[in-house]
C-alpha cells in the first residue's frame, strides 16, 4: 500500500520535502523555480546553513546536498577571510573574557608572544594591546629588552635589531624595516614608555628634521610631527616624560632655536628659551645624560652645557681634568660612567657647578677586558666629526700623538676614538664590541653587574659574555658592521 501511494502521488522535486501539512511561505526563496533558489543560495557560507535550515523545511537536508552540488559547479566561492576564520584553531582561552585572557598572557614571558600571534587573529591583537602592558607593570612581570643598530657596508638604510636572550645563547633579531629612509648617521635616539625615538641625523649629507617611532609592542615604525630644526649630532634626553633636544645644528645662527622639546601627549614641538653663550663645536654632541632633572651635554671638545627644565635656562657645566676622549657616558644611580679609548670603564660622582671637574676613576676587576676594547672598531664614527678632527678643528689636547712621522696629524681617527659601546641596561651596564677573526667580523655582547665597596670604588662583575654575530666581511675585508644606536626598553 504504501509503495502504491506513493507511485500514484505528485512527482517529488529534488528541492522539496514530503510535508502533510503544507508550511507558509515567510520568504520569497520557497516560490522560485528550484534551479533559481540553489543560484540565490551559493554565495552563502556553508557555516550558515543550520541557521538557515530553521527557517522552514524548504531548506531542510535534501535542498542542502542539492546546493553543494550546485556550488561544485559554481563559479561562487566563499571570501578567503572566511575560510582562514574556519581554520584558525581554538583555543582552552577562546571562551573565556577578555580581562581574564589579558591576566593569564601578562603572566608569561614577552618572548612567547610572538607564537601567540601566529595562532588566530584575536591572539595578535591582544599582545599587541595597551592593556596588556599596563597590567604587566601592575603584575611586577616587565621585562627590559635591548635594541640595537647597525649600519650594514654599502646598504644606504641601517637595520634595527633585538637582543633575544636563550639559556644557553645570545643573537641578534632583525625587526622589520620602514618602508621609508632612516638617516644613516647622526641621530639621537631615546626610549620613552613602549617606544624608541630616533631624532634628526643625516639623509644623503644634509640635516634633517624628521623624527621617527619604533612601537617595541608591535615594531612597527611611523613618522611622529617634526622637529622645528633640521639637527644632527644633537643630545636628546627624557625628563617627566618630555623628549628634550640641544644642539645639533649651526651655532652662529640665531634664528635656529638651540632647543626644543616635544610632549608626547599633545605631540607637539616647543622651542626652549635661547642659550646666550653659544661657543664654536658645541653643535656636535657625542654624549648626554640626565642628572637631577637637568640634561647635560657633551661636545666633542669635552666641554659641557646643560638646560634645568624646572628652572627654564641654560648654565655652563663640568670639563673632564683627564684629558682623554670619552663617549658613551650613563648615569646609573649618581653615578656617571664612561668608556675610553684605551678601554678603560671609568665613573665619577659629578659634583655640581661648573668649577667643579669630572673627576674620573677606573672601574676595578675589568682589567682583562682593556685590551679587547681598545681594539674594537665597532662605532660609527660621523663623517663630520672625522674632518673636524682630522683638519685640526679641534683641539684634541694630549690625544693628538706628536711623532716625527706623522708630524702631529692624525693619519687614521679610529685609532684614537672608542671603538666599543657603553650603555645602561636595567641598572646593569651593557658592553658591545667586535674583534676580527680571518675574514670575519664578530660582534661580542657583555652584561656588567656593578658593586660599592667599603673603600669608595666601584667593582665590576661580568655577569655573562656571548658573540652575537659572526659577519663574512669577504670581498670588502676594510667595511665592517658599525653600531650606530642601542637602547633599553621595559616592556
Amino acid at each position: 500500500k504504501v509503495k502504491n501511494k506513493i507511485q500514484g502521488s505528485k512527482p517529488m522535486s529534488n528541492f522539496e520535502e514530503p510535508s502533510g501539512k503544507e508550511e507558509p511561505s515567510s520568504t520569497p526563496l520557497p516560490s522560485l523555480p528550484d534551479d533559481v533558489a540553489p543560484g540565490c543560495l551559493a554565495p552563502v557560507s556553508s557555516s550558515e546553513h543550520p541557521a538557515l535550515s530553521l527557517f522552514s523545511k524548504s531548506y531542510h537536508f535534501p535542498r542542502v546536498i542539492a546546493l553543494q552540488k550546485f556550488k561544485a559547479i559554481s563559479f561562487f566561492k566563499e571570501p578567503p577571510y572566511k575560510k582562514r576564520r574556519k581554520e584558525e584553531p581554538s583555543s582552552v582561552l577562546s571562551p573565556l573574557p577578555d580581562d581574564v585572557v589579558l591576566s593569564c598572557l601578562a603572566r608569561l614571558s614577552r618572548s612567547d608572544y610572538a607564537a601567540l600571534s601566529v595562532l588566530s587573529k584575536s591572539y595578535r591583537c591582544l599582545v599587541a594591546s595597551p592593556e596588556l602592558y599596563k597590567i604587566r607593570s601592575l603584575m611586577g612581570r616587565t621585562e627590559t629588552h635591548v635594541y640595537v643598530c647597525l649600519r650594514t657596508p654599502h646598504v644606504p638604510n641601517p637595520r634595527w635589531y633585538i637582543l633575544r636572550r636563550r639559556k644557553t645563547s645570545f643573537d641578534l633579531i632583525p625587526i622589520p624595516s620602514p618602508s621609508f629612509p632612516i638617516p644613516s648617521e647622526g641621530s639621537a635616539v631615546v626610549a620613552l614608555d613602549s617606544a624608541i625615538y630616533v631624532i634628526g641625523g643625516l639623509i644623503k649629507g644634509s640635516r634633517t628634521s624628521d623624527v621617527l617611532l619604533l612601537d617595541c609592542r608591535t615594531h612597527r615604525w611611523r613618522h611622529v610631527p617634526s622637529m622645528g630644526v633640521a639637527r644632527a649630532s644633537a643630545a636628546a634626553a627624557v625628563v617627566d616624560g618630555k623628549i628634550y633636544v640641544l644642539g645639533g645644528c649651526r651655532f652662529d645662527d640665531d634664528s635656529l632655536s638651540w632647543g626644543e622639546v616635544f610632549d608626547t601627549r599633545t605631540q607637539t614641538w616647543e622651542s626652549l628659551p635661547p642659550m646666550p653663550f653659544r661657543k664654536k663645536h658645541h653643535e656636535y654632541i657625542h654624549d648626554c645624560v640626565v642628572r637631577d632633572r637637568d640634561v647635560h651635554a657633551v661636545d666633542i671638545e669635552e666641554r659641557s652645557f646643560y638646560y634645568s627644565p624646572r628652572e627654564g635656562k641654560w648654565g655652563i657645566g663640568n670639563r673632564s681634568e683627564v684629558e682623554e676622549l670619552r663617549t658613551d657616558w650613563c648615569m646609573i644611580g649618581n653615578l656617571v660612567f664612561s668608556l675610553s679609548r684605551h678601554g678603560r670603564i671609568c665613573w665619577c660622582e659629578q659634583e655640581p657647578g661648573p668649577e667643579n671637574l669630572y673627576r674620573w676613576k677606573e672601574v676595578k676587576g675589568l682589567e682583562a677586558i682593556n685590551g679587547i676594547l681598545s681594539r674594537s672598531r665597532l662605532v660609527h664614527v660621523s663623517k663630520q666629526v672625522v674632518d673636524l678632527y682630522s683638519k685640526g678643528a679641534v683641539d684634541l689636547y694630549s690625544y693628538r700623538v706628536v711623532d716625527r712621522y706623522t708630524k702631529g696629524r692624525i693619519l687614521d681617527f679610529s685609532l684614537w676614538y672608542p671603538g666599543a659601546r657603553l650603555s645602561n641596561s636595567g641598572g646593569n651596564l651593557l658592553l658591545f664590541w667586535d674583534e676580527m677573526v680571518g675574514n670575519d667580523q664578530k660582534i661580542w655582547c657583555a652584561e656588567i653587574s656593578l658593586e660599592r665597596c667599603q673603600q669608595g670604588n666601584i667593582w665590576g662583575n661580568i655577569v655573562w659574555s656571548h658573540a652575537l654575530m659572526t659577519l663574512d666581511l669577504y670581498p670588502f675585508f676594510s667595511d665592517r658592521y658599525k653600531l650606530l644606536h642601542s637602547a633599553s626598553v621595559t616592556l
